[in-house]
């Protein structure tokens, strides 16, 4: 199936050595594929890893990865350094009692002091967590490429409705044009005629005018290619390949086609049409900017 949400959610969590991988990866619409992380510094050398692998999954959107490491050691702990807080509390006492001085020293207090919280680095290396890391990436992107496709099918659910609807005014633009240069033709006429001091008209000067009005009035090369989109629409739709950037330039080159009608027909019934075909068309265009 071709047709594939750039909007998706995965999360997965797997454990190694005593650590817990939990990882998150957040989809949106894109013009092109981009990736975005927020890991913790023991995989900076994993990065060109991690993007290499979201870009082999996902051909568009912008990919968000957050992946933290929980458990022992896995971050930059933070221990305090009994020894020095000693010699704190004992030369505050020392300085009380010398000077006579009141008031007691807090919790809060102390652990302002220099050097009394101490960074504990992490032993997790890259190496040590990869292989979950790895794995963790794989399931969140598995659900992502769930929810991927089932918003994909809802779209060509929605695409078919509103081509059905396109192809429906069409038809009635194609039964509308012919019955449109007739009625074109006999206005004409009767205006020349009117025109003429003696209610005649020459038949080689109405024969003119006759055909520049139904070259002017004729649609039926931008039917013709107004068709051939849909039909390469719902070919697209029907593939097996990333279809996003040719939908919208088939929707782009079928409103064209659709414009062009309206503004060579001058008709108020197919102008009718020309409408519902163009907002149809708008509201595709929306939709196919979140198709992968």
């Amino acid at each position: 199936m071709a047709i594939v949400s750039m909007t998706g959610f995965g999360r997965a969590e797997t454990r190694v050595a005593g650590q817990t991988i939990i990882v998150e990866i957040r989809t949106v619409n894109h013009r092109f594929f981009e990736a975005a992380l927020r890991i913790p510094s023991v995989l900076g050398p994993a990065e060109s890893k991690i993007r290499d692998t979201l870009g082999a999954s996902i051909a568009r959107g912008r990919a968000s990865i957050t992946i933290e490491v929980q458990g022992n050691g896995s971050q930059n702990a933070i221990s305090v350094d009994e020894t020095r807080a000693k010699h704190y509390v004992r030369a505050a006492r020392d300085l009380q009692k010398k000077h006579g001085l009141a008031g007691e020293l807090d919790i809060n207090t102390l652990l302002q002091m220099p050097d009394i919280l101490v960074r504990r680095e992490s032993h997790v290396t890259e190496k040590m967590v990869w292989p979950a890391v790895e794995k963790g990436i794989e399931r969140a992107l598995r659900g992502v490429s769930q929810m991927r496709r089932r918003e994909g099918k809802q779209l060509i659910v929605d695409l078919r409705k509103r081509l059905t609807m396109i192809e429906k005014a069409l038809a009635k633009v194609e039964k509308r044009a012919p019955v449109r240069v007739r009625e074109a033709r006999r206005d004409l006429k009767k205006r020349l005629s009117e025109a003429m001091e003696d209610g005649k008209i020459r038949d080689d000067r109405l024969a003119h005018e006759i055909v520049i009005l139904a070259e002017r009035l004729d649609t039926t090369e931008e039917i013709v290619r107004a068709r051939s989109h849909l039909d390469q629409f719902h070919q697209a739709i029907r593939g097996d390949e990333p279809a996003g950037r040719r939908l919208n330039f088939l929707l782009q080159e079928l409103l064209r086609e659709v414009n062009t009608i309206g503004s060579k027909s001058n008709d108020g019934k197919i102008a009718k049409e020309v409408v519902t075909m163009k907002e149809e068309v708008e509201k595709m265009r929306e939709q196919v900017q979140n198709i992968e």
